[in-house]
């Protein structure tokens, strides 16, 4: 399978932890590399499990034939990073904790 990258740049150097800041440092984000699936990473960026629903939505059919098997693929760092890091570590060092705990109950199923 063709590897795939997605790599973001974080200019913004300290954010508080408020919604307010939350939407401010998502507009100082920079996709580089395969935007295709900078969606998964967006998911991340905003703590918003309905763009990664509708992320892993659109990749049914082209990366794998179910949800769960297109979210297996982007799990695996090799396949997709974000800040050069796994979806599932860089959710969790934005403190994005409704999409850990989607992704963590996906995992568990």
């Amino acid at each position: 399978m063709k590897k795939l990258f997605v790599s973001i740049v974080v200019s913004a150097a300290c954010l508080s932890f408020n919604a307010n800041a939350a939407l401010e440092s998502a507009k100082k984000v920079k996709f580089v590399g395969d935007t295709e699936f900078a969606g998964f990473c967006k998911a991340a960026i905003n703590n918003d499990v309905n763009t990664l629903k509708r992320a892993i939505e659109r990749q049914v059919g082209v990366l794998a034939s179910s949800k769960q098997r297109v979210l297996d693929i982007v799990l695996d760092e090799k396949n997709v990073s974000c800040a050069g890091k796994g979806l599932a570590e860089f959710s969790a060092t934005r403190q994005a904790t409704d999409v850990v705990n989607f992704i963590q109950a996906k995992i568990s199923q």
